[in-house]
């Protein structure tokens, strides 16, 4: 059974990320929570926080997000932003 999962991040004009990944870890609305491959089917809202992804080679990366939705289903992830942008780019 393989340990990684689809991840397509998505915002109104265009798509930020596609890739297989192995962990996500997203700011709901009731709080963080964490995606792994064969999650049962979800949809969550998300709010304004970070976004965190591990993708094969074991390389994590970071968004910031501020809104959107999440879902999760046939072992895929599909999270569509409000906006969201690399973490490093951020304003702090």
């Amino acid at each position: 059974m393989s340990s990684s999962f689809r991840l397509r991040i998505l915002t109104l004009g265009k798509e930020i990320y596609t890739g297989n990944v192995i962990s996500v870890i997203a700011p709901g609305v009731d709080g963080y929570f964490g995606v792994l491959a064969h999650h049962a089917p979800l949809i969550a809202a998300l709010k304004t926080g970070r976004l965190s992804l591990r993708d094969e080679r074991n390389v994590e990366s970071t968004y910031a997000v501020t809104g959107g939705f999440l879902e999760v289903s046939e072992n895929a992830v599909v999270v569509l932003a409000d906006a969201i942008e690399p973490a490093q780019e951020s304003i702090r």
